[in-house]
């Protein structure tokens, strides 16, 4: 039996990046895909860039099916697009693929390759790159590493979504995406994957391209993101991981120079206090600090923002 892919991607007023998604899936010229872009009702001209592409339909082969329809927001569309992707038998490999990110050339003939050579594995991950708003590269995604239960569940998420293949049967045992996230649903799709003992691999190999733009919801989400995420892991029963509480920090020191510059120095004070009292509730946070990893990460992430800013400015200009 051939590898079946299902890859669904939640859309919405994303027109500028949504032309590219879909090519670099199309481009892919895998024989065993249903492809579906699940549109929430587009007001920006998705829905006439989608209907060149066929009527969503009666669609010719190798094009894309799509729908355009109110939804309840990207987690709601990607388990409903999953519902109504085929065939159901729970061996097909399940991937969404968010309209302004892109699939590295051959990533379905490799990912396939992968779970052929590995009929006991459920997940399938790669490496990934960041983008600009103009799909130029920016930088490899440095936090990504090879699978480790315990940093997946204590330390951070350094599974990048775009770059990940599961099996029908491991999504709808977990019982899918939870809706109820906006931007974790991700990383709690992991550690649901990892808490039932499900077999993960790691392939060195570039499977897709995250665009950072700053107003994508990973970059836009702030103190509400971090809150989100701590929620979610005391549900799961699982302490604050370290890089959360280090991007805490980050927020807090940012606040600190700002009050520092206004004048503000008992501000400033409490907003290093707050870096100090993060770190001491968590030591994991405190520890990562000594590994060079880390570094390499947060200097990546200052890269990222940095760009993001200019890009604003000169839009501004």
């Amino acid at each position: 039996m051939p590898v079946r892919f299902c890859i669904v991607t939640p859309s919405y007023n994303t027109r500028r990046y949504l032309g590219a998604c879909i090519d670099s899936v199309l481009v892919q010229k895998y024989p065993h895909l249903d492809y579906l872009i699940m549109d929430g009702g587009s007001t920006d001209g998705s829905v006439e860039l989608l209907k060149s592409y066929g009527d969503g339909v009666n669609v010719m082969p190798g094009s894309p099916r799509w729908i355009s329809a109110r939804d309840k927001g990207q987690s709601d569309a990607i388990n409903r697009g999953f519902a109504q992707t085929s065939p159901r038998t729970g061996d097909e490999i399940l991937g969404w693929l968010n309209s302004d990110d892109t699939l590295a050339p051959g990533t379905l003939k490799h990912v396939a390759g992968v779970f052929e050579a590995n009929p006991d594995v459920d997940v399938v991950y790669g490496q990934a790159t960041y983008i600009d708003a103009r799909g130029k590269h920016i930088s490899r995604c440095t936090h990504i590493e090879p699978f480790d239960r315990y940093r997946l569940l204590h330390i951070s998420d350094f599974i990048v979504q775009p770059a990940t293949f599961f099996r029908r049967r491991a999504f709808d045992a977990v019982g899918g995406v939870d809706v109820s996230l906006n931007w974790m649903m991700d990383w709690d799709l992991w550690i649901k994957f990892a808490k039932r003992g499900l077999k993960f691999v790691h392939t060195p190999r570039v499977l897709a391209h995250f665009r950072w733009l700053s107003e994508n919801k990973t970059a836009s989400g702030g103190t509400r993101r971090l809150d989100e995420i701590d929620a979610c892991l005391a549900r799961h029963g699982l302490p604050r991981p370290a890089f959360v509480q280090l991007e805490r920090c980050h927020t807090y020191a940012v606040d600190a120079v700002k009050a520092a510059t206004r004048g503000k120095l008992i501000a400033s004070g409490k907003s290093l206090g707050q870096i100090a009292t993060t770190l001491i509730k968590c030591p994991n946070a405190a520890f990562s600090l000594l590994h060079p990893h880390t570094w390499s990460v947060i200097w990546t992430g200052q890269v990222l923002r940095a760009r993001a800013a200019a890009a604003d400015r000169r839009r501004e200009a």
